[in-house]
């Protein structure tokens, strides 16, 4: 009768022990295998309801949101969800006075991908979408759900420092 349990026990262990090492806490070097810190800009969007359009921005190297914002992003430590292994679905989100959203992309010179390839441009991108973010890695298309300690303070302070004027 114990032998029956056995083999379901160790099943779930593996799974638990499986999902423990998925969504331990990694920076986005680790996780999008490039340096934030080495990148030449940063660009991208925001929103704040009820603003009717997006605003762009975009910082070369030697701005100094571009520095404040690689450094935010690179001491950060990112959790992947468990929901990425399910099917990616759209969202909405009915926004209300205050709310915002944005989007931030890291811009690179001439680098080396992990399978011994080089290029430019923006490999990787993220994305708050009214609280929920998620990683978006160019080389392979990959994206990730993620969290990060303090949420909400961290979203709150990107959007600090893309929504500032210089």
């Amino acid at each position: 009768m114990k032998k029956k349990w056995f083999l379901p026990l160790g099943i779930l262990a593996v799974l638990v022990l499986a999902a423990l090492i998925y969504t331990r806490p990694m920076p986005l070097e680790a996780l999008c295998e490039a340096d934030v810190t080495q990148c030449q800009s940063v660009f991208g969007n925001h929103f704040r309801a009820p603003q009717a359009e997006d605003t762009r921005f975009a910082f070369p190297a030697d701005d100094a949101r571009c520095a404040q914002l690689t450094a935010l992003f690179a001491q950060q430590k990112f959790r992947r969800s468990l929901i990425n292994l399910l099917s990616p679905g759209g969202g909405s989100h009915r926004t209300q006075d205050g709310d915002f959203r944005w989007e931030v992309g890291f811009c690179f010179d001439e680098t080396d991908f992990p399978d011994g390839s080089t290029g430019k441009g923006v490999f990787v991108q993220c994305r708050n979408f009214f609280g929920k973010m998620q990683l978006f890695r160019a080389y392979d298309g990959k994206s990730f759900r993620c969290t990060v300690q303090d949420q909400d303070a961290f979203l709150q302070q990107v959007y600090g420092i893309i929504s500032s004027e210089p």
